[in-house]
């Protein structure tokens, strides 16, 4: 039996010629609709910013419209291809059910991030410690949220392992409390001490006067004795206090002859017989 070359050639560019417009509309939908929903999302973005609404609701939502505006694109293409478009909206839906029973932990962490966007236990900027790593928030996405920590390392943690520990937000409230302990010998002067680590406190216009600062011995031990500074600061001042006293109160008491104790080891040998 020979085969019809022809034939089958001109049934071929029939089908092309039949099929050609669609394939066209088809690609102009997915070309124009990609480009139509970045420059929505992003003058979605735009807006928000301008109304000042929080950033983190901001990442969030745009990061969802975006996808769901792909998903619509893309049922468009398929109905002008001549899809049922009804067929295909309900294998999707079977599909969800199936992907995310599949994907548990995905729809866990997209659920764990609206629950951060609405109950706000942190803000895009703030200094926070999340699932033991802590840096400043720098966005909140559907399926997981970025910290830049402070060697300016990027560090992504998944939504749901956020909503399962134990957040710590350093930037919620307006001060902090700076805990200070220093160790003096035993046979250095108390008072002394208690006058210059006062003067220290007071002069540091970092320092918050209410609450007034606490100096006190906090602890008696082994080679030497504890003393404690508590002192209240603004938020953003906490470390730049912290490295001021430091090096502060070393000056100090070596001016003031103050010894610095450690640990040590006296050793006692007795002559043999």
């Amino acid at each position: 039996m020979r085969f019809n070359f022809e034939k089958y050639g001109l049934q071929l560019m029939g089908y092309l010629e039949a099929a050609l417009p669609k394939l066209i509309g088809t690609i102009l939908i997915l070309a124009i609709g990609w480009w139509l929903s970045n420059q929505l999302v992003r003058l979605m973005y735009r807006a928000m910013m301008k109304s000042k609404t929080d950033t983190g609701i901001i990442t969030f939502i745009c990061s969802l419209i975006r996808a769901l505006f792909k998903i619509i694109v893309c049922i468009t293409a398929a109905a002008q291809l001549g899809m049922n478009v009804n067929s295909i909206v309900a294998a999707l839906g079977a599909a969800g059910l199936t992907i995310g029973l599949a994907l548990k932990d995905s729809m866990s962490n997209i659920a764990s991030g609206a629950q951060i966007i609405f109950t706000k236990p942190f803000r895009v900027g703030d200094y926070v410690a999340l699932a033991d790593i802590e840096g400043t928030v720098e966005r909140i996405e559907i399926m997981f949220s970025a910290l830049r920590t402070f060697d300016n390392k990027e560090v992504v943690i998944p939504n749901s392992t956020i909503t399962a520990s134990v957040i710590t937000n350093y930037s919620a409230m307006q001060t902090r409390r700076l805990d200070l302990h220093y160790s003096i010998g035993y046979d250095d002067d108390i008072a002394l001490v208690k006058r210059l680590l006062g003067e220290l406190t007071e002069s540091s216009q970092l320092v918050l006067k209410d609450p007034s600062p606490l100096i006190a011995v906090g602890e008696h031990k082994d080679s030497g004795i504890a003393m404690e500074v508590r002192v209240w600061c603004k938020t953003e001042d906490y470390f730049t206090l912290y490295f001021e006293m430091q090096e502060k109160v070393k000056f100090a008491f070596d001016k003031a002859g103050v010894s610095i104790p450690f640990n040590q080891v006296d050793v006692h040998m007795k002559p043999a017989g």
